[in-house]
């Protein structure tokens, strides 16, 4: 089915466009751009009526490029006394795609999103990656309807806690939940985790846990206790799998 007159949007399409505006708390002066923002690339390549119909990926790329600068800003006078190193840490855990993942999750935001009959029928828009990716599509799209303040502002509301449980030192997403739930969904089975290192006094002990799957080693991750270096393993291995690149 074609959602588009020639003149613009479908008005059911436009006014459930304009239900999403009222959820992010947003308003966009070109809604085409909106729109662009949730179309998947499934969805261009089973509707080919129109040019118009472009997928979503270059508006994620910029989308991308938005959100880090804002929350590296962010970080950046958060935390003056921080090393690079630290805040690319801290970066990575706020931005990574199993927290857009869970934000874009939070909003429904998979009910927006424009797939393939097959994706549609296969729940895919519910993936995090598809989502997560959709998310960062909408920072790109209102990057270029309103400008940096505006999507800032946007950017600040929806990750907020995640920056604030950053800071009071606690984990803003269960990443091990999350890795269960894809690893099940691809590979049919459960994920392990192993201590493998404890370093330094009692009292301060560090502990290195390696999580794997099959008799494949995905991730290490390290932390004040085996709970913590288990989140920190769960988050590198979604960052792998959730990669460009696919997963394994």
């Amino acid at each position: 089915m074609i959602l588009f007159f020639r003149s613009g949007i479908e008005p059911s399409r436009a006014r459930a466009l304009h239900r999403l505006e009222r959820v992010l708390g947003i308003r966009f002066r070109r809604l085409a751009l909106l729109q662009k923002a949730l179309v998947h690339r499934s969805y261009r390549e089973t509707n080919t009526a129109g040019s118009f119909q472009q997928d979503n990926e270059t508006l994620e790329f910029l989308g991308d490029a938005v959100l880090g600068l804002v929350i590296s800003e962010e970080l950046f006078r958060r935390y003056p006394v921080y090393e690079v190193g630290e805040l690319a840490k801290v970066k990575a855990q706020v931005v990574s795609r199993a927290t857009l993942g869970e934000i874009a999750t939070s909003l429904k935001l998979d009910q927006w999103i424009l797939m393939g009959s097959g994706e549609t029928r296969r729940g895919e828009a519910k993936q995090i990656s598809v989502i997560g990716s959709a998310l960062e599509a909408v920072f790109g799209a209102l990057y270029l309807d309103r400008g940096l303040a505006s999507t800032a502002r946007l950017i600040h509301r929806l990750f907020h806690r995640q920056i604030k449980e950053v800071e009071t030192g606690e984990i803003a997403t269960d990443y091990k939940s999350l890795l269960q739930e894809y690893v099940l969904r691809y590979f049919r089975v459960t994920p392990e985790y192993h201590v493998v290192d404890e370093l330094g006094p009692a009292h301060r002990r560090r502990f290195r846990v390696r999580v794997d799957w099959k008799g494949k080693a995905y991730a290490e991750g390290s932390g004040l206790s085996k709970k913590a270096a288990s989140q920190e393993a769960a988050r590198m291995a979604l960052e792998h799998l959730l990669s460009p690149t696919k997963r394994d």
